[in-house]
């Protein structure tokens, strides 16, 4: 009696931890009414359980702690597969506001961008996506084109749009996310 006492609350326990832990639910990639033009081809780790979402997400870890991280990407075709770049959507949950601000705050450092700003070069701008105050990024790519990207947080939410190089169907993407 006292066994299955022992097992009924453990497993009980591990319910408890289950609800508390942030669901993939929360972190769903738009998959329909997409800018024309572009086509969801991967919703990871939807798609791939298997694939370790921090390769994904690397770029939001650095001097600042953000702890456990849960993320989505979602990957898009906007143009003729293999001849252009592909879009992406990513959600990252954190424990809290904070942690997702620092995750913010991580990315915007990267020694690419800080490089780009020692220049002299503008690519940060403010936006808005959805009411929400988002930062744009014109991010300038090795052959000289620019790609636009979106990054904000709503909550313990950090969204990141990487779009294309038309910044109204960059903004459309960004607004697809519905964050």
């Amino acid at each position: 009696m006292l066994f299955i006492s022992l097992v009924l609350a453990a497993s009980s326990g591990c319910l408890a931890e289950d609800k508390a832990s942030p669901s993939n639910a929360d972190l769903a990639v738009p998959k329909e009414n997409l800018p024309e033009g572009f086509k969801l081809i991967a919703a990871l780790p939807e798609n791939d359980p298997s694939v370790n979402m921090t390769d994904y997400i690397k770029e939001f870890y650095g001097s600042e702690d953000i702890g456990p991280a849960n993320a989505s990407v979602g990957i898009y075709w906007w143009a003729t597969p293999g001849v252009a770049y592909d879009a992406k959507v990513t959600l990252i949950q954190l424990s809290d506001e904070q942690h997702a601000k620092a995750a913010v705050s991580n990315y915007k450092s990267q020694p690419e961008y800080q490089e780009l700003l020692a220049k002299g070069l503008p690519i940060f701008s403010n936006a808005t996506v959805n009411g929400h105050q988002a930062l744009e990024i014109t991010e300038i790519r090795g052959d000289g084109s620019i790609k636009y990207l979106y990054l904000w947080n709503t909550g313990d939410i950090v969204a990141l749009i990487e779009g294309n190089s038309d910044r109204s169907q960059s903004l459309e993407l960004a607004s697809a996310t519905g964050r």
